[in-house]
């Protein structure tokens, strides 16, 4: 059974249909105005490990570096930042409806604004002075090298 890290045993496949379950919840008018999100859902990442690093990848779409804040320690990376508040389309709305004297009627609102934070906790020690990020295409790429005590090292058998 594959499991995440929350002091107790949940299997992916659970916590993966909360976390649809909650988002189809809060998706729609009236909860969708409230910002509620499920936690974790900005921004989604994957994180993988190598013999070397750990490596996440986060979805950042529209974010430019200075939008973006990251810090690691050697059990921890956390990921904050902001998006801009208004999209180009939803300024043309609010645009339309001041014009009209009609308000918004928005059916579904998925996309995420506002300031935001993943807290990482890292599955084996990384040495944090090594770490290196860049984003391209809306992607953030962190490499973590491991701690060089969790680095497997080859050791060589002899003959007596």
């Amino acid at each position: 059974m594959k499991t995440f890290r929350a002091g107790f045993a949940v299997p992916l496949e659970m916590r993966d249909e909360l976390d649809r379950l909650w988002t189809s919840l809060t998706a729609a008018p009236p909860f969708s105005d409230l910002g509620l999100r499920p936690v974790g859902a900005f921004p989604p990442v994957n994180l993988r490990e190598t013999a070397e690093a750990l490596i996440l990848e986060a979805e950042l779409p529209g974010l430019r570096v200075e939008d973006v804040n990251l810090s690691v320690t050697a059990e921890e990376l956390v990921l904050k930042g902001s998006r801009a508040g208004e999209t180009p389309g939803e300024a043309a709305a609010a645009s339309e409806a001041a014009a009209s004297d009609r308000p918004i009627t928005w059916h579904r609102r998925e996309r995420g604004m506002g300031d935001f934070e993943r807290r990482l906790p890292l599955p084996v020690a990384v040495d944090p002075s090594r770490v290196e990020a860049r984003l391209v295409d809306g992607v953030l790429t962190v490499t973590c090298p491991k701690a060089v005590a969790n680095v497997p090292r080859r050791v060589e058998v002899r003959a007596s």
